[in-house]
Parts: structure tokens; sequence; C-alpha cells
């Protein structure tokens, strides 16, 4: 199939590589993509997108946006009309313009994808790449179907008329589905359905936990509130005064830096922690590869379903993660370490007790790489997508 996957900002930028290993496992499988991100003017960041490039067209300037909307107008006003016209559900008002903006690119990217021979348009992310993508399926007629995360979900942007429109809608957790189910009516929640985020698979980690003096904790996110790094830190401090060893990495950046930096100065955890920024995504993994982590931590007070825990776990590596969004979903069963969010005192506890008991290390390791194999293969995940982007094509053409 031809497929066009349109995004935030991917390959451009810090997020969304998560979406990667799911774009080369359908291009492993035959399958051409053309990558379209609503946002490209932030630099290239990770290592593993270079190959994507070539697979990417940015959306023009506004003449170019401008010209393919009296393009379309003259062609098929009524077809334009309405793409505009299911916009007026908009909620907050001020969402008109911005959903309006997305229409008007989506109406250049339907005649790209036309020409290009698409046989299917999915958008990640539920709010405006889903508008854009939507309104390329309206002018061009190619079904379409996008992945929502969680901050998507609930920014409600016409996420019933989306479903409606779409062939299908993907939540990437039951938890997600459920906080979707009371803005849907159930016409629009019947399109609906859960499928998981994935990676690719590792070979099996080796058995021998590693055994280092000082232990290493690694908490892979972006310095943001949502994430939890005073908590974390709190935490930190609580083992560092107990006496435990430990070194805790923070890999990320963002716009908590200075006052993570002045929490670890006050809490005077200066030779326990240490800011790495950024880590390109090939980096992070080898770290999991090359057993140079002891444990993955996310202290996040929200979160969808946490791609970096995935990860960790298909390297063998152990993680302690919050109870929040679709964690409880993943670590279910003793595949990894579970605590209340907003709780140090919990979160060291559970801290300590892994960095101290190597038998509990490798049975979460063990666990974890099993739960990985059985429910979040990105091959298998990337072969359920690919079902269901045909099905939706044959349906297109049989309509």
């Amino acid at each position: 199939m031809k497929i066009v996957y349109v995004t935030q900002r991917l390959p451009f930028g810090t997020g969304e590589t998560f979406v990667v290993p799911e774009i080369e496992a359908l291009l492993a499988a035959g399958h051409e993509l053309l990558i379209v991100p609503r946002l490209s003017d932030d630099p290239v960041v990770h290592d593993n997108v270079d190959p994507l490039l070539a697979r990417t067209r940015v959306l023009p300037g506004a003449g170019a946006i401008l010209a393919a909307v009296t393009a379309a107008l003259a062609r098929a006003p009524r077809r334009t009309i309405g793409a505009f016209w299911r916009l007026r559900r908009s909620r907050p008002r001020r969402r008109v313009y911005s959903n309006a903006v997305a229409t008007a690119q989506g109406l250049w990217l339907a005649r790209v994808a036309s020409r290009w021979g698409a046989n299917h348009i999915h958008a990640h992310w539920a709010h405006l790449p889903a508008t854009l993508a939507m309104g390329a399926s309206a002018m061009s007629g190619i079904p379409w179907s996008f992945t929502a995360h969680r901050y998507d979900i609930l920014r409600n942007n016409l996420l019933g008329e989306k479903l409606r429109s779409a062939r299908f809608g993907r939540f990437i957790a039951r938890e997600m589905l459920e906080i979707a189910r009371p803005m849907l009516p159930p016409d629009a929640f019947g399109r609906a359905v859960v499928v998981h985020m994935g990676v690719s698979l590792p070979p099996p980690p080796a058995e021998a936990v590693p055994s280092r003096a000082t232990p290493i904790l690694l908490c892979p996110a972006r310095l943001m509130p949502v994430k939890g790094h005073g908590y974390l830190l709190e935490a930190a401090a609580r083992l560092a005064r107990a006496g435990v060893g430990f070194e805790l990495h923070l890999a990320g950046d963002g716009p908590e830096r200075d006052e993570v930096t002045r929490r670890i100065d006050e809490l005077g955890l200066g030779d326990h922690v240490r800011l790495l920024d950024t880590v390109p995504h090939a980096e992070l993994l080898t770290l999991y590869r090359e057993r140079r982590v002891d444990c993955v931590v996310l202290p996040s007070l929200h979160e969808g379903l946490s791609v970096a825990l995935v990860e960790a776990m298909a390297y063998g590596v152990p993680v302690v993660a919050t109870a929040v969004g679709g964690v409880p979903e993943l670590l279910a069963g003793g595949a990894g370490v579970l605590v209340p969010p907003r709780d140090a005192d919990a979160l060291a506890d559970a801290l300590r007790r892994v960095l101290e008991s190597a038998p509990l290390r490798a049975e979460l390791a063990r666990a974890g790489r099993r739960r990985v194999e059985a429910e979040f293969d990105v091959q298998a995940i990337a072969r359920d997508l690919a079902s269901r982007f045909h099905g939706a094509a044959l349906r297109e053409k049989a309509g």
C-alpha cells in the first residue's frame, strides 16, 4: 500500500520517536510511506530519523496553501465547503481558526496524496494533525484514520466528528479509550479500536544482571511538570540520606530545566544526579543494549502509554513507574513496579527495593521482556494496522 503518515513534527524536533519503529516496520513489510509533518521549523535531533527525511514532504507557505484552497473551490466547491462546514462544531470557538488552517493545509495534501497514488492517510494525534488528515480525505476521497494518545484526547477537538469521518480511530491503551468514551456518541465510539504502540524487539537480553558498585537509574523524559521530576528528586534525596548508592541520570531537556537544576542543588544531590540533556534515540537504546542502566524510572503525573518504558523492558531493563494512564496496563502482573503518583516516599521505597535486590531486578527484566514480546512487538502491530488500512481502502473501492 501507499500510506501517508501525518505527524505533528516528526522527523523534526525532539518528540514522536515512538512512531519511528512503526514506520520502519511498515516499510520493511513492503509498504510505501510519505511522511507529512504539520510543523517543520525544528531541527532534526534524533539520529534514527535521517532515513525518513527522503520520505518527508513539508507543508508549503501560506501562498501555496491559499492557492490549493482556491483550486479546490473551483474544482469541487461543494466538497470544499463541506470540509470547512464540519468545523462549525469546534469548541471552544477559538479552535475554528486553527482547525480552518489545518483543513486548508489538508486541501493541499489532498492533491499531493492523490498524485502520489495514496491508498490511505493516517494521522498521529487526534487534534490538529487529524484535522489536517480529515480535510485531505474529505477533498480526495482517500480513506483516513488516526492514532489518539492522551493529551490530544483531552483536548476533544472534534473527536466525535473525526471518528465518524475516519475509517477507525486507534487508541493506544484501554485507559485512553475509557477517557474518550464520555466524549463520544455511540455511532462514533463504534469506530474506536485499541492498538498499542510497539517497539522493535532486540535479541533477548543476557540473563546475567549487571553488578555495579554504584547502580544507575535513568529517567528518559522531557523536563516538564507533568513528568514528575520534582517527586523523583525528593525520592533520590531520601535514598541518599539512607546511604543507598546510586546515580540518577535525567535524559531530556525542557522548560523545567532551571527548576530541576535548582532542586538538585537545594537537595544536595550534585554527587548523585546528572543532567544529560536530550539523548539521541539510538544512543539511548545503546545504553540499554550494553546494560549500562540498572533501572528506568518514570514518575509521571499523567501518561498515555509510555513507549520509553516499553523500550527499556524490551532490553530487559527493570522499570519503576507511577500508576497513571495506560502504565498499569503495561506493567500489570509484575512486568514492572508501580507506585502512586506524587508520592516520593513510595517511589524511594520501590527504587531501594529494586536497587538492592539482584534477584528482583532479574525477575522484573524477564517479566518485562515477556510482556513486550506478547503485546508490544511492532512487527505484529504494523501487520494489524496495515490490515486495517487495507480494509479501509477496499471498502472505499466497493463504495
